[in-house]
């Protein structure tokens, strides 16, 4: 048989998702947006720390700003460095339970392509600052966790959440897995199951976002594949992964995930530019309720998500849009209801 051309494949798909979401759930999105905070450039990260206080980060300076409701914002950091402005990108970003900020951070290297399904940028030995920083908000001292420079084999280390004991989880986009950094520095692949590869024929990229829910028993993980998975991958008494098990399929690809207290999971679909609500309990065969809560203006590629006082937060990537028009936004999103 002559195999299907990428197109074709994208075409398949992209059918077989709608037919999918039409039977999952509604298409009609009830969340009032608002434009939050406009930042001096791309937005990629955002998180909340433990008083509540919002901070997004600034993909291509590297730059973390803690944001106001008066739609205006304080510097906090360069990461890594003051001196690597420009150099590399800022993505995702969370707080641990003392109020420290980490960040993932990823290196550029000349000619790079995440795209290529070699990933020869995986084996560039002159990139060592790609890692995973920490910075003190009070202080704005940042430093390393984890670099390729100190001997780890990460490649583009992309989304990251925080246990209560302090283990990191880091979604690797390249490099086909979820890492674990413990808090003396240890760190091993934690997960690398097929479902999280970057094997994909259309988008050879895999897991991008994940998070915890709120009894830390599991990772809620969603891929960047042409249909975009999301993950269930149970935390074993010992504290390995077990086999992760898809809890709703049938979408295009993603890249913000969050989790509410009652275990409903919203991500972001920026190929669509819009944010979804999935049911906490998974449907048969991963076909789950769904529910869209905004779509359209003024969102751009929405990316990263997170909860606050009963609002969503997410940061305007806008990936795919011309390189002249990004509103380098972030938005609010307000009065949605999840079934």
């Amino acid at each position: 048989m002559k195999p299907y051309s990428r197109r074709k494949l994208v075409l398949l798909t992209t059918a077989s998702i709608a037919l999918i979401g039409l039977f999952a759930g509604s298409a009609l999105a009830d969340g009032v947006m608002k434009v939050y905070t406009k930042l001096p450039g791309v937005p990629e990260g955002v998180c909340i720390d433990r008083n509540n206080n919002l901070y997004a980060g600034v993909a291509y300076t590297n730059e973390l700003v803690k944001l106001k409701d008066d739609g205006t914002y304080d510097h906090v950091a360069w990461i890594p460095s003051k001196e690597e402005t420009g150099k590399g990108m800022l993505i995702g970003i969370e707080a641990d339970d003392q109020g420290m900020i980490y960040a993932a951070y990823k290196e550029h290297a000349h000619g790079e392509n995440i795209m290529d399904p070699r990933h020869p940028d995986c084996n560039n030995v002159t990139i060592k600052k790609s890692g995973v920083y920490k910075i003190d908000p009070s202080t704005g001292k940042v430093s390393a966790v984890i670099t390729r420079g100190d001997g780890w084999p990460g490649c583009f280390p992309d989304d990251l959440d925080v246990d209560h004991a302090g283990n990191i989880y880091l979604t690797d986009l390249t490099y086909s897995g979820i890492w674990k950094i413990k808090p003396n520095g240890e760190y091993e692949m934690w997960c690398d199951d097929p479902l999280l590869n970057w094997t994909d024929a259309v988008l050879p990229l895999g897991v991008n976002v994940c998070v915890l829910d709120k009894e830390q028993k599991n990772i809620y993980a969603a891929t960047t594949t042409s249909e975009g998975l999301i993950l269930r991958i149970a935390i074993k008494p010992d504290g390995s992964a077990d086999k992760p098990v898809i809890h709703s399929r049938g979408h295009t690809y993603f890249d913000g995930i969050e989790i509410d207290d009652d275990g409903y999971i919203y991500a972001a679909e920026p190929g669509v530019n819009q944010i979804i609500v999935v049911s906490p309990k998974a449907g048969f065969g991963g076909v789950t309720p769904r529910k869209v809560i905004a779509r359209g203006a003024p969102l751009e590629g929405p990316t990263s998500l997170v909860l606050r006082n009963g609002k969503l937060y997410t940061a305007n990537l806008a990936f795919g849009w011309p390189k002249d028009t990004p509103s380098n936004t972030i938005i609010e999103i307000s009065n949605f209801t999840r079934d």
